[in-house]
This record gives C-alpha cells, structure tokens and sequence, in this order.
C-alpha cells in the first residue's frame, strides 16, 4: 500500500488575515514613482496609482501579512478579450515577505466578471529576453496566490522557492516548485486543493531538485515533471493526487510533436526523483472517466532513473497517438513505461490502477499499449518493479488494448508480474521481448537455460488439467525451469483464451509456492478458489521468487466440471428428487439430459444416468 506523506497545510495561509495590510493594484503600467524602499504607508506613489511592481515592493518592506488586491479599470484593458493584462517590462516580480496573498480573483469582486471564460487579471512579458523566466517569484514561506489568469512571453508563470504556500484558483500558464541548482529546499507547498474554488488549470507543474514534500491535488493539468538531477538533490517525498476524489488532478492535452511528426511528452514524468507518490488520478480521459480526450503525447505515466515511486490507484487510458509528417501512419500510446536510461531505476510500485478501461474498468477507452518495463541500457538497472500483487486492491487492471498488455523489454530482469486482470488485449497479456525484438509467445526451455529476453525469458507452467467441483478448483501440472529455486505460481481463469492459444488472465484466482528438483521440475497439484464456472479457460504464470522474474501466461487449460453426473440438483447427494429432474430435462429435450456428451437425447443417455446412478458419487 501506498505509504503516507504528512504535510501541514499552512491554515494561517489560507484566507487573508484580519490585520493584513490590503493594498490594491490599479494600473496594467509596470510603473514606479516610489522610493526602492517603499512601503505600505507610501501609497500610492504622487501619480496616484498602485502598480503590480509597487504593491510586491511595498508588501517585501512591510512587516507582517500583506495583501495584494486588484481594482484595474476596463479603460486600462489592451487585449479585447475582457482581460488586464499587466505589462511586465523591467523584471519579474518578486516576494520575498511571509504570509503575502497575492488575490487576483479579486478584479471580479471589485470591477465585475469581465471574463466568463477564467480569471480577470493576467501579465504580458514586455520585456527583452524574458522568454524562459518567471514572471511571478515567491521566494518566502505562507503566501498563497489564487486566481492568477494567462501570463504570455513568460514561462512558468509562477516559481516557488519557498515553503508552504499555495497556489489556488489559477488558470495560467504553469508552476515551478525548486530549482536544478539551488538551495534551500522548497517544501510542504501545496498546488491547487479539494474544493472547486481551488483547483487550478495549468499547462504545466515542474517539481524540480530542491523540492520535497509538496502536493499536487485537485486540478486540471497538461503536465506534471518531478525531476532532479543526478548531481544535486533527488526531489523527494512529493504526492501527485490523493486517496480521495476530490484530491484527484486530471490529465489532458499533453505532450507535443517533434519536427519530423513523432508524438513526445508524458502526462506524469517522474525523473531522478525518490519517493514520489502517483495516486488517484485520471490520465487522458474527461473528468468523469467515461471517455478519453485526444492527446499528442504518447506516455501516461513515465518512472525513469528513480527511487521508490508509488504508482496506485489511477485511471490511465485513450493512449493512442497516430504520427504526422514522417512519421505519418504510425501509432503511438502507452499507459505506464518504467525506464532506466541514465541512472538505476529501482523500486517501482504499481497497484490497483486502471488501464485501458473506463472508470467502471469494464469498458474500454481506446488505447495502444498498457506497461512497459524497458531497461534501455546495459549499463544501468531496472530493479525491484512490482506490478500487482496478490492482496486485495494490489492488482491492476490492464485491458482492451491495441497491443501488448505488459511488455517487458530484453534487457530487463526482475519485473514481478502478479495478481492483475490482464484481458482482452489484442497482443499477449505478457510479452517477454527478445534481443531481435520480435513480439509473441517464448516457448520453454529444458531447465530454463535461455535467458537472452525480457525477465531472463522465465519459463511459465504447463497445466495438465483444471477441474472445478463449484467449491474450488483442482489444477495438476508441472513447471520445468531453473533447478532448484523456488517459484510463485499464479492462477487466472477467463471466458476464452487468447488466439495464439496462450492465455492472458482475466480473474486472479489465487497462487501456491514449489520449489524445482536438480533437474528444474516442480510438480504442480493445488486448488485455488472458485471464481469461475466450467468451461472457461485456467492459464498461469510462474515467478521465481529469488529473481522477481515472472514468465508469459501459460498455455490454456479448459476448466471441466469434476462434479457428480447424477446429482442433478447438485445437492451432494442422490436420490429420486435427481431421478424427477434427469427425466423433466430428457421429456423437454434439456441439453443437461446428454449424458454421454454427444448432442442427443435418447435410451443411451437414460442408460448412462441409471448407471451413474447405481454407482453412486464418491
């Protein structure tokens, strides 16, 4: 299970305090007739106007909580579209005083909703070569901004450095918590929240390398990257999402394409990073779940170079990108890849999510492929990847693909594979991929000797027979793999099996423990749960337990009933009752009345109950 993060959320910042100070920007002009050490008491300036830059100067040389307020006139407005657009033209704006609120969304309360469409009150970058930088700097601890509106020729549109402040009631650009090369840490900063009024629409949010223990919840968002860097400091410890709905951010509309037409960018990009939890989300879909948005970026969830992320409990689907340009033709889409590319990448948790599905998980939203696991080079590793699990809630749901439900890359060992519903993909459920890169069923292998693929092409079991008695099942066979070790065997049933004849899994039915003789074999006779009636279909999957390996499903086996022929009323045991019921179905032409199986009704069948009769149940 997800572990927890505790992170005090700043009450006092929340609302504006009695005793601020509340002064109230009048003017788009960036504009300054006052002293550099202006303050509360200075204004305004002689022209009689209080500018952005004039209200953050005076806020950062006044002691105690400020508020910045907004009364900027419709005659001042340049843009048509019902929007002050400030002009920021000799620098960024910059707080360095606690406890400052910065409330945009106070325009609508004091001119009018001029802008029905998203906040009142935005900024233009006037200024030369400002492309790249912030326009807004919170360099101090408790401030809260809310209501921010677009900000253009500037980028991110806010940069946090200091701790625990919000950002609420924004929609604009994006917003950068930390930086790649600088300290102190930015922490217990908290981006948007669990009502209405503070949910954010964002392009973007950078959690970036001096940033830990900050919270992402409730927003509308493109992108969201938690990267550091391999030489400074790993971001850590910080929660995309929530237990709760109403912590849940939606993702959509990201990712970009590249000059020759190929789609790049995630929605989530976990990079260099340690501790990061991913919970409760919807990727790539409406905020109801019900129905995917078209993308551009081609990954839902990317976990790359990083330690101990936690991915659970999302919703991540409509993954399907088509190529333009060059690469016009081609399809791209997957929902999680786990990667290690320039550094290890080790212990990635992922339960419970949907994939592929709706946010019932029993219909689809197009999507192309569900997991990847992709070691990338030789040099690094991909260690510790658990997918599922076999308590309750740990396994995911990965269906109604285009492709591969888990594809495991060749140069990748130890991806643990248990306990998911994988069903109705159009590939295999699991695909251990070769060094040639070819995709389908890895045959076994005397002892398991081939190791040149995906999970060091762990061999899978071979079931002989499942019988099912309606209390449980009985399933006998054998597992010939890597002598003496011992191996996690694991059990699904579902309505059909896959087309090449090897299963996927759509019912976790439960596991057993064996351990292989000097020549690889394990015999296999266990009884699991049963979840599944008679003629569906038992495949299974063999994890080496010292390696984390997990092999491809199985071959299918077809679940026969091994219940009594003449109990009739399945009661458990036999007399006339069973005798009133066989010759009810045989005078109305009952299929349950074919004894001998052979799709007719006659005396053979009568023959074959009386005789089954005689000889009782065991």
């Amino acid at each position: 299970m997800p572990r927890a993060i505790r992170i005090s959320i700043p009450l006092a910042a929340l609302a504006t305090s009695a005793s601020a100070q509340v002064m109230t920007v009048n003017t788009i002009e960036d504009i300054s007739d006052t002293p550099a050490n202006v303050t509360f008491a200075d204004l305004p300036g002689p022209d009689g106007k209080i500018s952005m830059r004039e209200a953050t100067l005076a806020a950062n040389n006044t002691p105690g909580p400020q508020t910045i307020e907004f009364a900027i006139p419709e005659t001042e407005f340049w843009t048509g579209d019902g929007v002050a657009l400030m002009r920021l033209e000799y620098g960024l704006w910059y707080i360095t005083d606690d406890e400052t609120t910065i409330d945009f969304s106070s325009q609508t309360t004091n001119i009018g909703d001029t802008n029905p469409s998203g906040p009142e009150v935005g900024a233009y970058g006037f200024e030369v070569n400002g492309w790249g930088h912030p326009a807004l700097i919170i360099a101090a601890d408790n401030c809260v901004v809310k209501g921010m509106g677009h900000v253009a020729l500037r980028t991110p549109s806010i940069e946090i450095q200091g701790s625990n402040n919000r950002v609420i009631g924004c929609k604009t650009l994006g917003v950068e918590i930390g930086a790649a090369w600088q300290e102190p840490t930015a922490v217990n900063n908290i981006i948007g929240g669990t009502t209405p009024a503070e949910k954010n629409d964002l392009n973007f949010i950078d959690i970036l390398s001096w940033a830990d223990d900050n919270i992402v919840i409730g927003n509308q968002l493109r992108s969201v990257r938690i990267a550091g860097t391999d030489f400074t400091h790993y971001p850590a410890r910080n929660r995309i999402g929530g237990p709760t709905p109403e912590e849940r951010n939606v993702f959509s509309g990201f990712g970009s394409f590249g000059t020759e037409g190929f789609p790049t960018g995630e929605a989530v990009l976990v990079n260099f990073a340690q501790d990061t939890l991913i919970q409760g989300n919807y990727i790539g879909t409406t905020p109801d779940g019900m129905s995917g948005v078209s993308q551009r970026g081609p990954i839902g969830i990317e976990v790359r170079d990083s330690f101990n992320t936690t991915v659970v409990n999302n919703l991540i689907a409509g993954l399907y990108v088509e190529g333009v340009n060059h690469a016009n033709g081609l399809t791209f889409g997957t929902a999680i890849r786990v990667n290690s590319i320039n550094a290890d990448n080790m212990g990635v948790t992922i339960q419970g999510n949907l994939i592929g599905t709706d946010a019932t998980g029993q219909n689809p939203i197009h999507t192309y492929q569900g997991v990847t696991l992709a070691q990338s080079t030789g040099i690094y590793t991909l260690r510790d990847t658990l997918l599922g699990g076999t308590q309750p809630g740990q396994g995911n749901t990965i269906a109604f693909t285009d492709t591969t439900g888990v594809l495991v890359g060749p140069l990748t060992v130890g991806g643990e594979i248990s306990g998911n519903s994988i069903h109705s993909n159009t590939r295999l459920g699991i695909d251990l991929i070769p060094w040639s890169g070819a995709i389908g069923p890895t045959p076994n292998d005397p002892m398991d000797g081939d190791t040149q693929g995906g999970n060091a092409f762990q061999n899978f079991p071979e079931i002989m027979s499942a019988q099912s008695d309606g209390g449980s099942i009985s399933i006998s066979g054998m597992l010939d793999s890597i002598p003496n070790s011992e191996f996690r065997l694991e059990f699904f049933a579902s309505p059909q099996c896959d087309p090449s004849g090897y299963g996927e899994g759509e019912v976790f039915l439960g596991h057993s423990t064996v351990q292989t003789n000097a020549a690889g074999i394990a015999t296999i006779n266990t009884n699991v749960p049963s979840n599944a009636p008679a003629g569906w279909v038992i495949t299974s999957t063999a994890t080496q337990t010292e390696s984390g390996n997990t092999s491809e499903f199985s071959l299918c086996a077809l679940l026969e009933s091994s219940s009594c022929m003449p109990d009739m009323n399945s009661d458990g045991s036999l007399n006339f009752l069973d005798v009133s019921m066989f010759l009810s179905a045989f005078a109305a032409n009952d299929p349950s009345a074919d004894i001998n199986d052979n799709g007719t009704w006659n005396f053979l069948d009568v023959s074959a109950f009386l005789a089954a009769f005689a000889a009782g149940c065991p």
